[in-house]
C-alpha cells in the first residue's frame, strides 16, 4: 500500500494516535522525505512546517527537504522514497498540480515510493472536487475562490473530508444531505486517522 490519506498528519497542535505516529516511523525511518508546500503558501498552516519536519528527522528519516513544486523541479520529487504533502488550501494544490501535471510524476513516482496526504493533500487525491466548495462555501474565504478545475487526481476512490472531529454540526448535516442527493460517498476521518489505499 503506497498511498497514506490523513487528516491532521504529522501536526503537534492536534491530537494523534500512536498508531499513526508507528506507520509514519516504519514508512519513513532512513528514508528520503519530501514535504510539498504547496498548499501551505499562506494561512493558518504556515507554522506546523517546522513540527512536520522535525518530526520525520525525529523518527529518524534520513533527509527531509522542503519543496514547493513547479514544471521546472517536478522531477526533483525521484530522488525521495516519500511524499508528504502538507494541507493548507486545496484550490492552490490543485491549481500547481494541474499546471506541473504533477498526476503524470505522481503516478510514476508511486511505483516505488509512497505519498502521504495531509488533509487538503489527501483531498486532491479522489476524483472530482466539486463537493468540497459546494459544502465548504461561505466556511473560510478560500472556499469563495474556486479552483480552475474540480477534477482530482483520480488516484484514489476516497472523498477524504479532513478534520471532520472539529466541524459543527451544521457543516455534518451538510455532508450528510449532499452524499443523500448526489448519491456519493465522502470518508469522514477525524485528526489523528488515515486511512491506507494503494490506488
Amino acid at each position: 500500500m503506497n498511498i497514506l490519506l490523513t487528516s491532521n498528519g504529522f501536526h503537534n497542535e492536534t491530537k494523534r494516535s500512536k498508531e499513526i505516529d508507528k506507520v509514519f516511523e516504519e514508512v519513513a525511518r532512513n528514508k528520503s522525505v519530501a514535504i510539498i508546500l504547496n498548499a501551505t503558501k499562506e494561512g493558518s498552516n504556515v507554522k506546523n512546517i517546522k513540527d512536520v519536519k522535525a518530526n520525520f528527522e525525529k523518527i529518524g528519516a534520513q533527509v527531509v527537504d522542503l519543496i514547493t513544486i513547479n514544471t521546472e523541479n517536478i522531477t526533483d520529487i525521484f530522488k525521495y522514497d516519500v511524499i508528504y504533502t502538507m494541507g493548507g488550501d486545496p484550490r492552490i494544490l490543485l491549481d500547481d498540480f494541474l499546471e506541473c501535471n504533477f498526476k503524470q510524476y505522481l503516478i510514476k513516482f508511486l511505483e516505488k515510493g509512497i505519498y502521504i496526504g495531509e488533509s487538503a493533500g489527501s483531498m486532491v487525491l479522489c476524483d472530482n472536487l466539486k463537493w468540497v466548495w459546494d459544502i465548504k462555501k461561505g466556511t473560510k474565504p478560500k472556499y469563495d475562490i474556486l479552483p480552475k478545475t474540480f477534477e482530482g487526481l483520480n488516484l484514489v476512490k476516497e472523498r477524504i473530508y479532513p478534520h471532520y472531529n472539529t466541524i459543527s454540526e451544521e457543516q455534518k448535516t451538510k455532508v450528510d444531505n449532499y452524499e443523500k442527493q448526489y448519491k456519493i460517498k465522502i470518508t469522514r476521518i477525524n485528526d489523528g486517522e488515515f486511512v491506507w489505499e494503494n490506488g
